[in-house]
């Protein structure tokens, strides 16, 4: 796995020169986790911020009750841990926990911070970062206070689908069915209960983790 090409690949590092990716890839290494490993726990010591690889890695907290709650689901070109790393927290705000067999590339906190200091045009990505975190958390709340459960769902095949050769939107979940329940902030069995009544409808298609949109028009109503 090159570091240099998932740095390249990566939202937070795209728009970052060559020069900028060789010196971060020299600081930086390659971590591998099997699903269900723990990353980092909520009030760790933050050590630097992550690039997803491979895999999936879900940034989730523990409510009172023991119950995991999903901030978000990272997949391949996406970043984690670096809110607190950029806003000098003592420890990581979040836990982050592999989905599936996942591979990440781990920018050292030290490392990251003093080339800030020398590269100030790097701080321009971070600002973008936070924004988009920000905008990811009023996402999550606007979904869990203003949409039912239903339209939650809808609004996830509908982001994630993607048009096939034949015109039809098509999604293949990259996490488990119970993961994206956490994320949608509903139970497992409700999830299951929403996608059989959205085939009974005709709206989609399951089969395992493939979803079809037969009726996109009435996903959009929704």
């Amino acid at each position: 796995m090159s570091i240099i090409s998932v740095l390249k690949d990566s939202d937070f590092f795209r728009a970052a020169s060559d020069d900028l990716i060789d010196k971060l890839a020299r600081m930086s290494k390659v971590e591998h986790y099997d699903k269900g490993d723990l990353i980092f726990a909520e009030d760790n010591a933050c050590t630097g911020m992550y690039v997803v690889a491979a895999g999936a890695i879900k940034v989730y907290k523990i409510g009172p009750d023991g119950r995991e709650h999903v901030l978000h689901v990272a997949e391949p070109g996406e970043t984690f841990g670096e809110v607190a790393m950029f806003l000098g927290s003592v420890g990581y705000p979040a836990c982050a926990g592999a989905v599936k067999k996942s591979s990440v590339v781990f920018i050292r906190k030290r490392s990251m911070l003093e080339l800030l200091e020398s590269r100030p045009e790097l701080a321009f990505q971070v600002l973008g970062s936070l924004a988009t975190w920000t905008h990811r958390l009023v996402q999550k709340l606007e979904q869990i206070t203003l949409k039912d459960a239903s339209s939650r769902l809808a609004a996830y095949i509908l982001s994630h689908g993607k048009l096939s050769g034949d015109g039809v939107m098509e999604l293949s979940l990259a996490i488990p069915k119970h993961t994206l329940a956490a994320q949608l902030a509903i139970s497992s069995e409700t999830l299951s209960r929403l996608l059989t009544r959205f085939e009974a409808e005709g709206l989609i298609e399951v089969e395992g983790r493939h979803i079809r949109v037969l009726d996109r028009k009435a996903l959009e109503e929704m």
